[in-house]
């Protein structure tokens, strides 16, 4: 088997951990049922049509009207991810039927008839059946489908520019430099060194390089930005089978980059789907385009780099991004519908902003909304021998093997609308380790109370607090992360064109219409201009003239479709009366 470069924390992979009630369960629930409820025939009839075979069912239409090889690969893999998470047998069911239907349309030299974009997710779906619904002719079929892939596809493999934002031209290959990562995580389970190769062939060794030495490069095009975000996890899988430290530090310095220059307060990137240059462009999107962000896809490529950087340097800052994007991009979002309606961008428009679906059926974000949704339960929990760590501060359980010891963490918790969070661990015998934290960025004063005694905490070097002893059943940790107001500059360049923050959570001015938005004097205090109701985020805008109607903040997560709202405002700027 290959040596792969051992990671600092691990996760527990899709097991082990569960969601209690609470928002995010009741959108992965959601989300469950729609894609369970998609009938197979339909998932299927493009394939079987193009095969000659008989191909009942309705055509799904949208992107998929021809078939529905552009999220295929995406539906195994969340299907199959979300099924282990849950142990959801019914669903892990409908997974290996779809596979096994599927394969019976596949020729006998591999030939899946795919594009090289729509086979790049195929190959993360076969790799998800495979470690998480126990296929075992998946990555058989994996590796015959990768020798017609080797005879087939076009390896220009040209950058992307600002012409060619995704790489595509010649011969249709548009996002290419994606297709390392899947390979290589292929390549690790079973050591066949035909995925290597393959994946080698198409590192984007140009781009990567980038930031090989800075965290600030200049150039940047503006290219693609999900898959040039998306790209980094397979920068990521070359240093986990290399060791190369040159992709490690690549990876770092471009996450540096993407949210120190690329992000909005909720963690999305990229209006018309491109990265800006870190000239106030970002800021000038705001006055000129409606999609902002494109949500599922760059919350899925956000957790997978974030994740990859917190296992691979064991450091808890690389957190940080996860948990902007859970409550604001992602789980913000619009449900997926049974008909395939996606929401696929966020709209922040300084003329006001609202939610919509996209125009056309089952878009490349509905793969991805659901791969995403499953990722939930791989982000909470990180563990490494002896230690246990809490990355996000959701309802949840996690049981966790030390030793000949099996300890449970169960979170209560209403958190972003409570700073408190509370742990309570059961285990069958005490035992000695260490419980840590991640204490976000934005928070001042947190505590720890262990068994109604106050804890001495600080961050380590690693950024995790950590808090180390012998354990008991029964004993119960009290954290509380105190949360305050804040504005966050979209850009340096724009310094008062700001969305408001709480905690985590992202705000929205709702009800943007016959309204006059938040708008401050140089130098005034927010906290002037708002009064909190409530324990929770929630604020009403003070009345410096007289208004027609009480204006209120509340969070992005509980604005509802087509309902109008400002996320960012000009404070010094003027409104039309």
């Amino acid at each position: 088997m290959p040596t792969v470069r051992t990671c600092e924390l691990e996760t527990f992979d899709y097991r082990h951990v569960r969601l209690l009630p609470g928002m995010l369960q009741q959108q992965v629930a959601r989300t469950r049922d729609v894609y369970f409820g998609i009938p197979n025939d339909d998932i299927l009839k493009g394939f079987r049509r193009q095969a000659g075979l008989p191909a009942p069912g309705k055509d799904m239409g949208g992107w998929a009207a021809r078939n529905s090889a552009g999220i295929f690969g995406q539906l195994l893999s969340g299907m199959a991810r979300l099924a282990c998470a849950t142990d959801d047998q019914p669903l892990r069911d409908k997974a290996l039927a779809l596979f096994e239907g599927w394969l019976d349309t596949v020729a006998a030299d591999g030939d899946v008839k795919m594009s090289l974009y729509a086979w790049e997710k195929l190959v993360c779906g076969l790799v998800d059946l495979h470690l998480y619904a126990d296929c075992e002719q998946a990555l058989p079929t994996l590796a015959r489908t990768t020798e017609w892939a080797a005879r087939t596809f076009d390896r220009s493999r040209n950058a992307a520019n600002a012409f060619d934002f995704w790489g595509e031209w010649p011969a249709d290959t548009h996002e290419w430099y994606t297709l390392p990562e899947n390979l290589y995580r292929a390549y690790v389970i079973c050591g066949d060194s035909r995925f290597k190769d393959f994946a080698d062939i198409w590192r984007y060794e140009g781009f990567w390089n980038q930031f090989a030495e800075t965290c600030a490069p200049e150039g940047v095009p503006p290219v693609h930005a999900y898959s040039h975000v998306n790209t980094l996890s397979s920068a990521a899988m070359t240093y986990a089978v290399t060791g190369d430290q040159r992709y490690l530090r690549m990876c770092e310095n471009a996450y540096d980059y993407i949210l120190r220059t690329q992000c909005y307060a909720t963690g999305g990137f990229g209006p018309e789907e491109r990265l800006m240059p870190p000239d106030g462009s970002l800021g000038r999107s705001l006055e000129l385009v409606g999609d902002q962000a494109e949500i599922p896809c760059g919350s899925w490529a956000g957790f997978k780099l974030s994740r990859y950087l917190m296992t691979l340097t064991g450091h808890a800052r690389f957190g940080e991004w996860i948990e902007t994007i859970l409550y604001n991009a992602i789980g913000a979002a619009l449900p997926t519908q049974p008909d395939g309606r996606t929401f696929y961008y966020a709209d922040y428009r300084l003329s006001t902003g609202a939610k919509h679906y996209y125009w056309h059926a089952w878009p490349c974000c509905s793969g991805t909304y659901l791969q995403a949704n499953a990722a939930y339960h791989d982000l909470i929990y990180f563990k490494a021998p002896g230690a246990l760590y809490v990355n996000l501060f959701v309802p949840s359980e996690v049981d966790w093997n030390t030793g000949d010891n099996t300890v449970r963490l169960r979170q209560d918790t209403d958190y972003p609308q409570s700073e408190a969070v509370n742990w309570q661990l059961y285990m069958h015998q005490p035992s000695t380790f260490t419980l840590g934290f991640r204490v976000p960025a934005w928070c001042r004063g947190a505590s720890a109370i262990v068994n109604g005694e106050r804890a001495e905490i600080r961050a380590g070097s690693n950024g995790w607090v950590a808090i180390e002893r012998e354990w008991h059943t029964g004993d119960h940790v009290a954290i509380r992360l105190p949360m305050d107001l804040r504005s966050a500059p979209i850009d340096p360049q724009h310094p008062r064109r700001v969305a408001l923050v709480y905690g985590p959570v992202v705000l929205a001015m709702h009800e943007a219409c016959c309204r006059r938005p938040l708008l401050m004097s140089a130098g005034a205090d927010l906290l002037s201009n708002l009064v909190q109701v409530g324990p929770g985020p929630r604020f009403r805008v003070t009345d410096t003239r007289p208004e027609r109607h009480a204006r209120f903040l509340e969070p992005l997560y509980t604005m509802e479709g087509g309902w109008p709202y400002w996320v960012y405002f000009d404070l010094g700027g003027d409104w039309l009366y």
